[in-house]
């Protein structure tokens, strides 16, 4: 009884979700039919919450409106819950500097606080931070997960082994450096924005 109650507020977010994407294209139903290649009816039906689409009505709504499944789904696991953000791993995005072999994975949720992010420095690789990009933060926390990280913080120096945690309250030029020279070193920092 439980899951059929959770299907059914699971339609109705669908429900909501593809008749608010159609709306903000000012598309008819006849249109989202004709692009979708669902039927009017159909399209009345889910949009109503009177009926529970297939995936693949699913599919040929959410195409035809150029949005992915994961997205919509993503949308009605937030406004399931207001209080809970959820950063799914296959939608985490990351970027590389190729110049340096340097990956960063943005982990935590948009709107979350703390943020989370992941760093992979390849082995011997370096990585310069002044200390403006940190004036905007309430400072930061940096664990390694796995690797060695030499640190280099305005005029001290530090040694992180894989575990070793590091608090910095106060924006300074930091240094980093991963002294192996075979494994790259990966860590999480967590950080804060000031509010204004």
């Amino acid at each position: 009884m439980v899951k059929k109650a959770d299907n059914q507020i699971v339609d109705t977010e669908i429900a909501r979700l593809l008749l608010k994407q159609r709306k903000n294209k000012g598309w008819t139903v006849a249109e989202l039919a004709l692009y979708s290649g669902v039927s009017q009816a159909m399209i009345s039906k889910v949009e109503r919450g009177t009926s529970s689409p297939s995936a693949t009505i699913l599919s040929r709504l959410a195409g035809a409106l150029g949005i992915t499944l994961s997205k919509l789904f993503a949308e009605v696991e937030q406004s399931q819950n207001h209080h809970i953000l959820l950063s799914r791993k296959y939608l985490q995005q990351f970027w590389t500097d190729h110049q340096f072999g340097i990956t960063r994975w943005s982990i935590s949720p948009a709107g979350a606080d703390p943020e989370m992010i992941k760093i992979e420095i390849p082995p011997q690789g370096k990585l310069s931070i002044p200390a403006q990009a940190y004036e905007h933060l309430n400072g930061q926390t940096l664990w390694v997960l796995s690797g060695q990280l030499d640190l280099q913080i305005d005029t001290q120096a530090f040694h992180l082994d894989t575990g070793d945690c590091i608090g910095l309250t106060a924006p300074a030029d930091c240094h980093l450096h991963n002294p192996d020279e075979k494994m790259p070193c990966i860590y999480i920092a967590t950080f804060s924005q000031k509010k204004t």
